[in-house]
């Protein structure tokens, strides 16, 4: 079966929201307290997310409390352990590191989905799968293999780690789950489940010392990952996972790191090198390869 033409166009939209998060990141490091900036991040995203879907969760309602066990799961997982843990690893390791690790999602995706939603793989798929890792080891890298040889595991590492197999297992629970509830409002319930997962921590943090200042510059933050990297990135995500399955959704993983690098170019200073172009374009292919059907393969 053809892959239809707006999963291909959500599958550039949604990365490039998912990167605004990582321009967030870079932008609150050292500066914002992570477990805090989780916790308000999927606070007012929930405030949003229920407020543009007020209707239809009244209506939802028997469906949201029967939902409920579920939908904390998946808030706890999707929103609070991957939120944190990208705030977390960037305290602790550098973004080579992270972009490497994350890189690995989309692959415990495909092995997720084919084991247990029986979707197929193929060889062009598998040749995709091969030339996006190519391509990802080829910008964290710098175009230096030798800088490979010279990661040394720390905490950032496994927190990073730990989101990457985070997002892997949300997006395969995403789909394995069953629901009744519309995307919409299925996202808000989420949402509110990972601010309620999210405040425990945030309070021991609070106590501990690190504390969130609301200002123009926080709150101009918290609405770049409320608006962008959270409700709207999140809602085309589950978009696409139902238009093109959970294999091919999982590709969008593969080109975040590419916009990141242009936010980064565009909003930070990082300059373009070569190895960047060489990575998009092994990226990209291996996108155009994996994308395709198996069927037709």
């Amino acid at each position: 079966m053809r892959t239809p033409a707006g999963a291909w166009a959500l599958l550039f939209v949604a990365p490039a929201m998912f990167a605004a998060n990582i321009l967030v990141a870079r932008l609150a490091a050292g500066w914002l307290p992570p477990l805090a900036l989780t916790f308000w991040r999927w606070f007012f995203t929930a405030l949003v997310a229920c407020a543009l879907a007020a209707g239809a969760m009244r209506a939802s309602w028997p469906a949201m409390k029967r939902e409920a066990p579920a939908s904390f799961l998946l808030g706890a997982i999707g929103m609070t352990l991957c939120g944190a843990a990208a705030y977390l690893a960037g305290e602790h390791t550098s973004a080579v590191n992270i972009g490497l690790i994350y890189a690995g999602s989309p692959v415990v995706m495909l092995l997720l989905a084919h084991a247990f939603l029986h979707e197929p793989l193929g060889p062009l798929r598998i040749t995709g799968i091969v030339l996006c890792i190519a391509g990802i080891v080829a910008i964290v890298a710098r175009g230096d293999l030798a800088t490979l040889r010279g990661l040394a595991i720390n905490r950032g590492d496994v927190w990073a780690l730990a989101g990457s197999l985070g997002w892997a297992v949300y997006s395969f629970l995403l789909r394995r789950l069953k629901t009744e509830l519309d995307v919409t409002v299925r996202f808000a319930w989420l949402c509110a489940a990972g601010a309620a997962a999210a405040a425990p921590f945030a309070l021991g943090e609070w106590a501990a010392g690190r504390r969130f200042e609301f200002s123009a510059a926080s709150s101009a933050l918290l609405a770049l990952t409320v608006f962008f990297a959270s409700y709207g990135s999140y809602v085309l995500y589950a978009r696409l996972q139902h238009m093109a399955g959970v294999a091919f959704a999982g590709l969008a993983i593969y080109l975040t790191p590419l916009f990141a690098a242009l936010y980064g170019w565009m909003f930070v200073g990082e300059a373009l090198r070569s190895y960047h172009l060489v990575g998009m374009l092994l990226v990209l292919c291996g996108v155009w390869l994996a994308g395709r059907s198996p069927s037709r393969q």
